[in-house]
């Protein structure tokens, strides 16, 4: 949530995050970007979603899966961290 209001805020949209606030988390050593997923566990992920996608004919896995949490979980973060770049 913080990263995603920074970014509003450096955009100059309406943004809860303040000047003041940024420089508060730069002070405690936040983070402002995610170290990029390892790839090899992404990859899995994409390959386990291939064959959801081969056995069920969509990508729309179910956040709570029960046959595969993990990807339930993966595929809602890859449509979160779309919207992001949007």
């Amino acid at each position: 949530k913080q990263r995603h209001e920074y970014k509003l805020l450096m955009e100059d949209k309406p943004s809860p995050m303040t000047i003041e606030r940024a420089e508060a988390l730069n002070d405690i050593g936040f983070e402002w970007v995610v170290k990029p997923d390892n790839d090899e566990a992404w990859q899995r992920r994409y390959d386990e979603l291939k064959q959801f996608r081969a056995r069920t004919g969509h990508c729309r896995v179910p956040y709570r899966f029960t046959e595969n949490k993990a990807l339930g979980w993966w595929v809602s973060k890859q449509r979160r961290e779309y919207k992001l770049l949007m």
